[in-house]
């Protein structure tokens, strides 16, 4: 097995070279690095994967490692308010994880790393070194600040290189046959360009006239399928409870020390006082509130409904009668006291009062469809007989005298035809179409410049026609030259998907317990 990993060289030494960078930003900014440790996250544990206990300060670490690696690559706007948004904590924890498997399955398998490979990968980290020379006495001093000794970060040396054989022996199991290469060489190279048209339903029902008596009538014959419909759209005729209140927001971070947030809540306590003795509630917010959203509008938060807004704020504005004032409410953003202004009560609008309106609907819809695909059928016999579809449905020059320019139109809305651009197969998806297989597999089985699609094809916003504009089929000549290209993005997506097929396995075996405090950045209630 070892001797597959020294001749298949080239993709070991990829990880081998990963861990180092790794190495270095941890080196760099490690857990003595305060931009990015978690107040209040000190003690407990982080994760555990069967009884092994992933700890605060390896969770710290590591994600102050990867978060210090996005912002050397995007810049100093790489925030860690970006890094909760794009939820980069529960990567840090997904890679921990993942990495206590592969190493203790690497050990399983025989895998091991020698102190020769660990003191190669030392030697080679610039942080360790003085005018490029490796400098014993800073290893010690900087390794001891960090790890606490040498014995403990060589450690932590010798499992990344384990965790990266691993890795590169799963990943030499990533084949790709010529065959492969050849199918996905035509497909990128087998390309088509289209103009086309939509013929939108939104259009169309404008122009749809549709009367009491039609409704009566439908209404008459179709009673099931309206309730039917009532019953599919419940969500539609169930108005939950709504309320309009107002805030103040003292701004203090989950975990900030018992002061700090002791001063916020007893500056929003003096607010509330403020209003309690008679000031307008309107005119507190202006002057104290930190919320940039609400503060210019004097903490308006107009009416919002159940899941709008943080559940502590949530409960205590429902729990309130119309002008009552809260106690301080505690969210993940700091300290709130709120004021109801206004309730609407939940309501449910019965069937029959619903019925006619959804009558109204169905007629129109189905009056609009008809509407667009007669005009689009009429388009289609019209290239058929040798039109252009930029000639039928010309784009709109701007007018400056302010007259408006004439074309085809559908509900007041001009009928313009548009470009796909040249794309290769992905499935049924269509550049600016969407997804229809029907009109992607129509395109590549047309031949040339000029002919057109041979139907009307359906999208939700409405049916579409289509036309070549250019046809680019692979030249086999060029196989050769472009093949090892193709080879290797193949391999490479091989690669990463045996990597999550046998890492998914591997979880599916174990227990594993993730303390969502960590995921949060705020200390668990436990």
């Amino acid at each position: 097995m070892l001797d597959i990993l020294r001749s298949k060289s080239r993709s070991v030494l990829t990880y081998v070279l990963f861990g180092i960078i790794i190495i270095v930003f941890v080196i760099s900014f490690g857990p003595g690095s305060q931009g990015c440790q978690v107040q209040g996250l000190s003690s407990g544990y982080a994760a555990e994967v069967d009884g092994y206990v992933v700890t605060p300060a390896d969770f710290e670490q590591h994600y102050a490692s990867l978060f210090r690696t996005y912002q050397a690559r995007v810049g100093q706007s790489f925030t860690r308010e970006l890094a909760d948004q794009l939820g980069l904590r529960n990567v840090a924890m997904n890679q921990l994880v993942d990495r206590v498997l592969a190493v203790r399955e690497a050990r399983r398998r025989g895998l091991a790393v020698s102190d020769d490979e660990v003191n190669r990968v030392i030697w080679a980290i610039p942080s360790f070194q003085t005018q490029g020379t490796f400098d014993l006495d800073l290893y010690r001093k900087t390794v001891r600040a960090i790890y606490g000794s040498e014995q403990r970060f060589e450690q932590q040396v010798r499992e990344d290189l384990l965790y990266a054989k691993m890795m590169a022996l799963l990943r030499e199991g990533a084949q790709v046959s010529d065959e492969a290469v050849k199918e996905a060489w035509a497909a990128e190279n087998d390309q088509v360009d289209l103009a086309f048209v939509r013929f939108p339903l939104a259009a169309a029902r404008k122009d749809v006239r549709v009367s009491d008596a039609d409704v009566k009538a439908f209404l008459a014959a179709n009673a099931a399928r309206v309730s039917k419909y009532y019953e599919d759209n419940a969500a539609r005729y169930e108005k939950g409870k709504r309320v309009k209140a107002r805030h103040v927001l003292v701004r203090v971070p989950e975990g900030a020390p018992a002061a700090q947030d002791d001063a916020a809540r007893k500056k929003v306590e003096l607010a509330a006082d403020r209003v309690r003795k008679g000031e307008d509630f309107g005119a507190v917010a202006r002057e104290v509130s930190e919320d940039p959203g609400s503060k210019d509008k004097g903490g308006d938060l107009g009416f919002f409904g159940a899941g709008v807004m943080a559940k502590p704020f949530e409960d205590a504005a429902f729990a309130l009668q119309v002008g009552e004032l809260s106690q301080p409410v505690r969210t993940r953003f700091g300290w709130h006291v709120l004021q109801v202004e206004a309730v609407e009560e939940a309501k449910k609008t019965p069937l029959a009062e619903a019925q006619a309106d959804i009558a109204r609907e169905i007629l129109t819809d189905e009056a609009a469809r008809k509407l667009a695909d007669a005009r689009a059928a009429g388009a289609l016999a019209q290239l058929k007989a040798g039109k252009r579809l930029a000639d039928l449905f010309p784009p709109r020059p701007k007018d400056g005298a302010g007259k408006k320019p004439s074309g085809p139109e559908l509900g007041g809305e001009p009928l313009v035809a548009q470009d796909t651009g040249p794309f290769s197969r992905n499935g049924g998806v269509v550049p600016r179409v969407g997804d229809v297989p029907s009109l992607a597999t129509a395109a590549f089985a047309a031949t040339a410049a000029g002919q057109p699609l041979p139907g009307v094809y359906a999208t939700p916003a409405g049916p579409v026609v289509a036309q070549v504009r250019s046809r680019t089929q692979p030249d086999p000549s060029k196989l050769a030259q472009q093949g090892e290209e193709v080879a290797a993005r193949l391999r490479s997506a091989r690669q990463t998907q045996l990597e999550s097929a046998w890492l998914k396995g591997l979880r599916e075996g174990a227990t594993v317990k993730v303390n969502d405090a960590f995921l949060r950045g705020s200390p668990s209630s436990s």
